[in-house]
């Protein structure tokens, strides 16, 4: 009963942003002068016949979420401001402890210094329910609420030459509520230095180096994980045809205490977008990332002697992201999207029993948007997913329903 209450209270908001789109329309065109803020109402309905993730425990779940955010983006002179704030009300029909209130708020500034000196600040609090499929345990189906802090600035010296030298620094916490998770809460800060070298107003490369450490206050294995990266990275941009980000990273990963086996490997990024001249556009994405998971326990054995255990996992995980979109019309535009992952785990057990996992995840996902007035979008699209058993990961396969209104003034 509680949870068919919760459904019915969102309705209203649902219904709000479709008459306001209406009420609203002749307003939108009417070619006010911008503003620098903006509001948005919207109201997401998805349905998945696979929500636990899981396909020993298959159970569909229908979830609501209904939207209210406001948008600040503002250049004054040779400053800029940007903020954002995002209340989310999520309801579940059949698993009403999952319901929760989401809050994400972020913000930056940027400005110019002098005559070469180019200064940034942001920050980030999200708050929400922690990925369900992330949830350790045999019973995901529990409220876990996730919360992330993250501070940072940026110093450049060199605006609008061939050179150019940044550094940076950037703190974030992260907590979980639930207390089985509470082992991956995290104090992590990262100091950066690169140089950047611009061969031409499109396409620049740079050089840098970053020392990332995280802090795990409740973990029993370890207290302290350091990374230290290498970073080669390019951007190449030709406006309205294509655009290209690039990363290679070399990452040596060490613990706190020492005697915890460390790791190193390769890992990287590529973003390329294209749009010819036609109706349809290209996307493709590709990660690699490595990494350590440790952990070290000791027990007593019947004799009375304590044996130590160490577990050491060395994961690799490749992705590939693929995307094509059709403009069909100035308001109707489809999109299919393909991703396809593949898990490595190399796991060994006191240093000397060996083995390899290995799993697949695969997704396609078909949407359709549609731009009814100039304030007001509709958009739906389906998914088809599945994901292969490993160390870490359950089997699962299923499909999702998602639909949505967004109604923005701005």
């Amino acid at each position: 009963m509680h949870a068919n209450r919760s459904i019915m209270s969102l309705r209203p908001v649902a219904a709000a942003v479709l008459c306001l789109g209406v009420l609203a329309s002749g307003q939108a065109m009417a070619g006010e002068d911008d503003t620098p803020l903006s509001l948005t109402l919207a109201q997401y309905l998805s349905r998945d016949n696979n929500f636990a993730k899981d396909d020993s425990f298959k159970v569909g779940e229908t979830i609501s979420t209904s939207i209210a955010q406001v948008g600040l983006n503002k250049s004054y002179g040779r400053q800029t401001y940007r903020a954002n704030a995002k209340l989310s009300a999520q309801r579940y029909k059949n698993y009403d402890i999952l319901n929760n209130d989401g809050k994400d708020v972020n913000g930056s500034f940027t400005t110019g210094l002098f005559r070469d000196w180019l200064v940034s600040a942001n920050g980030t609090y999200n708050e929400s329910l922690n990925t369900i499929q992330n949830n350790v345990g045999t019973n995901r189906l529990v409220r876990n609420i996730r919360k992330y802090r993250d501070g940072g600035f940026s110093v450049q010296y060199g605006n609008g030459g061939t050179w150019a030298i940044a550094g940076s620094y950037d703190a974030n916490r992260r907590t979980y509520s639930l207390d089985s998770q509470k082992y991956q809460n995290a104090n992590q800060t990262s100091k950066g230095l690169k140089v950047i070298y611009f061969a031409s107003d499109v396409l620049n490369y740079s050089l840098g180096m970053r020392r990332v450490v995280t802090d795990y206050p409740d973990n029993p294995s370890y207290s302290e994980v350091a990374d230290r990266n290498v970073d080669l990275s390019t951007n190449w941009q030709v406006k309205g045809l294509s655009n290209l980000s690039a990363t290679l990273t070399r990452r040596s990963t060490s613990y706190t205490p020492s005697d915890i086996a460390g790791n190193s490997g390769w890992t990287g990024s590529l973003n390329w977008g294209y749009t010819p001249q036609g109706i349809i556009s290209y996307n493709l994405g590709f990660s690699r990332t490595t990494g350590t998971d440790r952990s070290k326990f000791g027990f007593a054995t019947a004799g009375g002697d304590t044996v130590t255990v160490k577990n050491n996992n060395n994961t690799l995980t490749t992705s590939l992201v693929a995307s094509a979109r059709a403009q069909l019309t100035g308001k109707v535009g489809l999109t299919l999207t393909q991703t396809a992952t593949r898990f490595k785990v190399q796991s060994s057990l006191n240093d000397s029993i060996s083995k390899a996992y290995g799993s697949y995840y695969h997704a396609t996902s078909f949407s359709m948007d549609y731009q009814a007035l100039r304030s007001l979008s509709l958009g739906c699209s389906y998914q088809r997913y599945s994901q292969g058993a490993d160390v870490y990961r359950r089997k699962y396969t299923g499909n999702s329903v998602d639909c949505n209104a967004n109604f923005t003034i701005d």
